[in-house]
């Protein structure tokens, strides 16, 4: 068993005081956005695994094959996911879900909104 102390880490949405990174800009329909990663991490699954805070503005986006496994709990606003197959999912403040690797659709998101996420990036 390790010594080494690893906590267990609090989500709140104001990410406990902590400092977000910068707003980043984005190309026309794309979010703007900014992150607080609360956990970054190398895995021994030759991966990274990351926990945090993702809020960003209006936008429509096309998602091609989806980098990661992700776990979302949206905390303020919402967001429409439309997979390749036209099913249409809407996503509100307090609703969870979780977009697999090599997921494509669109991401729909009327305005401002704010999720803590988990994601797992196979390295």
């Amino acid at each position: 068993m390790s010594t080494e102390n690893i906590p267990v880490i609090c989500l709140t949405p104001d990410g406990n005081g902590a400092e977000f990174g910068p707003w980043q800009e984005a190309p026309s329909g794309k979010s703007k956005e900014r992150f607080l990663d609360l956990f970054d991490a190398p895995r021994e699954l030759k991966g990274r695994t990351r926990a945090g805070i993702w809020e960003g503005s209006a936008c429509t986006e096309e998602i091609v094959d989806y980098p990661a496994d992700e776990l979302m709990v949206v905390l303020e606003g919402s967001c429409t996911i439309i997979d390749a197959a036209g099913h249409e999912e809407v996503f509100d403040e307090g609703d969870s879900f979780f977009m697999p690797m090599g997921f494509c659709g669109v991401w729909q998101q009327p305005g401002h909104m704010k999720k803590y996420f988990v994601m797992f990036l196979a390295g």
